[in-house]
């Protein structure tokens, strides 16, 4: 197996940094994506079906908001990476149908407006840069407070036709059935919205619409799966004729899948102790080694970057790694004209700082890492979509180490996608609570989002394991 092209180049050069247009929906460009997008779905994403649990909660929500009482969030779970363009999907075709069925038409598909990172825009191709703000993304920084983004999220939220769509993680968080962590910003921009309309004297209230995303993958496609975890083993190395008789089954792939997961850990710690002299733990389980060696590998990028961490936790930090670097990759202030001797010294700083996100990249992936997830001491856990992710994961892992990111995350197995709608929250209802206590009051509302999260979860398994009675 030729593995040439899974190790990604180096970025030697400083570039020129790409910009995004201004965010504005362009009717034609959502007119021609709500009449051909499912084609990209299904032959691009592999979905079958899409359904949405629950979906009376949704086209209340979105009616409201079409009817002035309130202005919608939509906080939606990111497990994935394929969300925002489901997003688009079922909110530009399914809800509008749904209300019909309902016989609660509304005024005009609804659209969302979902946040991105920033980095996108650097990462991504041209195509995306030019779809992006057309369909009326908006970009902001994790760790960086932007004027230009704040305002333009603010005016969404206040006077927007369509909704603003939030990924309440943060980032892509890899595990659809367990919740690993939500940040603050869903309720605290929540919050600057009803703040905002309150002082304009207006009566509208901001609501939270939760929405959950789960795929359940096509059994029919196990042969895939096993081909990627033979993909696996002849890139780390291991000899895959002595398990390839192992039966095709969750539970039979395991002890396979908990081989390739032992191989990349001693590889990863062996690289670390032969270059860093990083001292993994002795007599620790696996899930205890991948924590130990998160830190540390965190540090030497911040060494590199010259960041102190100071008391930021482990995603924080992940964050402000990935911003130093991609300014030092794309700086804020152009190459072009600089002296031969700067221009070098851009370049060295574009090189390290693409080395130092390698390490990020590991950590952004293994940080979410659950090792009850897919294990043989929790028999529940040996599903078939927990296969996939696991399978899925190891492989993003592999590709990661060897210089990839996000983008190389494999996405062959054909699914289903299921959205379920959770409990609305009013945030309007808690104002008085936020002016007198802020911090509290965001945090106590996070923690309920998350709650309503949990239960979405809930519904999805109970109907799952309803489907396989």
């Amino acid at each position: 197996m030729d593995s040439s092209h899974l190790v990604a180049k180096p970025s030697v050069k400083a570039r020129t940094r790409k910009r995004l247009a201004p965010s504005r929906i362009r009717g034609p460009l959502v007119l021609l994506g709500r009449h051909f997008f499912y084609l990209y779905l299904r032959y691009a994403l592999k979905f079958r079906k899409i359904e949405v649990l629950n979906p009376e909660t949704v086209v209340q929500a979105v009616g409201d908001h079409q009817e002035g009482r309130t202005r919608l969030i939509v906080a939606f779970r990111h497990p994935y990476g394929d969300e925002p363009q489901l997003l688009f999907h079922v909110f530009e075709k399914m809800v509008p149908r749904y209300a019909r069925w309902m016989q609660r038409p509304l005024k005009h598909s609804p659209g969302v407006r979902p946040v991105h990172d920033y980095a996108v825009a650097l990462w991504g191709d041209a195509v995306i840069r030019f779809i992006l703000p057309r369909v009326g993304a908006v970009p902001v920084y994790h760790v960086k407070y932007d004027r230009d983004s704040v305002r333009g999220i603010r005016s969404v939220m206040k006077d927007g036709r369509s909704p603003l769509g939030i990924a309440s993680e943060g980032q892509i968080s890899y595990h659809a059935e367990t919740l690993p962590r939500i940040e603050q910003g869903t309720v605290r921009m929540g919050f600057w919205c009803a703040s905002d309309l309150d002082k304009a004297g207006r009566g509208e209230h901001v609501t939270v619409l939760p929405l959950s995303v789960h795929y359940r993958y096509l059994e029919k496609d196990m042969r895939k799966v096993v081909k990627v975890l033979g993909r696996i083993e002849t890139l780390c190395g291991l000899d895959g004729e002595a398990v390839k008789k192992a039966d095709a089954t969750p539970a039979g792939l395991l002890p396979r899948v908990d081989r390739i997961e032992d191989r990349l850990l001693e590889l990863t710690e062996a690289y670390y102790a032969d270059t860093y002299g990083y001292q993994a733990p002795e007599n620790t389980s696996r899930h205890e080694r991948w924590t130990a060696l998160q830190p540390f590998a965190l540090s030497v990028a911040e060494h590199a970057l010259g960041i102190d961490p100071g008391r930021a936790d482990t995603v924080q930090r992940m964050y402000k790694v990935r911003q130093s670097a991609w300014d030092r990759i794309y700086p804020e202030t152009s190459v072009k004209g600089l002296s031969p001797l700067q221009a070098a010294f851009a370049d060295r700083r574009s090189g390290e700082a693409w080395y130092a996100m390698r390490h990020m990249e590991l950590v952004d992936l293994m940080s979410y890492h659950d090792e009850a997830y897919f294990s043989a001491d929790h028999p529940e856990s040996q599903t078939f979509d927990r296969l996939v992710e696991s399978v899925y994961t190891l492989e993003d892992l592999s590709h990661r180490l060897m210089g990839g990111n996000i983008t190389n995350r494999p996405n062959t197995v054909r699914k289903n996608a299921v959205l379920v709608a959770g409990e609305m929250m009013d945030l309007t209802e808690n104002l008085p609570a936020y002016r007198a206590d802020a911090r509290q009051t965001v945090q106590t509302l996070t923690e309920k989002l998350a709650g309503n999260f949990e239960d979405c979860i809930e519904v999805y398994r109970n109907g799952k394991n309803e489907k396989h009675r």
